[in-house]
């Protein structure tokens, strides 16, 4: 039998470090947790990457207690990010975050869009598309009475 798991984080390597930490708390209302630099032999071996040299941020929603480390490597940045892969938020209102991300020139990938869909969890749920500074894609969506649950 497969033990069960909690979510603990998403880590996501980022070009700015700050940069990356403003815009989360900025647009999204993460806080940080702690930040730290980690090194060396130990970590060379666990992640396999010869010279391994990070500083790593972690913030925390509050509302959910979920976690993302922030990843700033200190040599050869490399921009592998895939074009679908996304982290996503329920927000209070996606209109409002998505006029302040236009505002402040943040990409977007479409305006929000309400889904008409057979599925009655899924008809309703109003949502979009943005970038953060690395191009790791975010979903910002409307609480949605059901979505995704057992509830309807």
């Amino acid at each position: 039998m497969i033990p069960m798991a909690l979510f603990n984080h998403i880590a996501l390597q980022v070009s700015d470090l700050e940069k990356s930490k403003e815009f989360y708390r900025k647009y999204i209302g993460l806080v940080p947790l702690f930040e730290h630099g980690i090194s060396g032999p130990q970590f060379e071996k666990v992640s396999g990457i010869s010279g391994f040299d990070v500083t790593f941020a972690v913030l925390n929603d509050k509302k959910s207690d979920a976690n993302i480390e922030l990843v700033e490597f200190h040599n050869d940045f490399s921009d592998t990010v895939s074009t679908f892969s996304h982290i996503a938020f329920e927000v209070e209102d996606v209109d409002t975050l998505y006029s302040v991300l236009k505002k402040d020139g943040i990409r977007t990938i479409s305006e929000p869009v309400t889904i008409s869909h057979p599925h009655e969890k899924i008809t309703g749920k109003r949502f979009f598309y943005f970038a953060d500074p690395d191009g790791h894609m975010i979903e910002a969506y409307n609480k949605k009475e059901g979505l995704y649950s057992d509830n309807v």
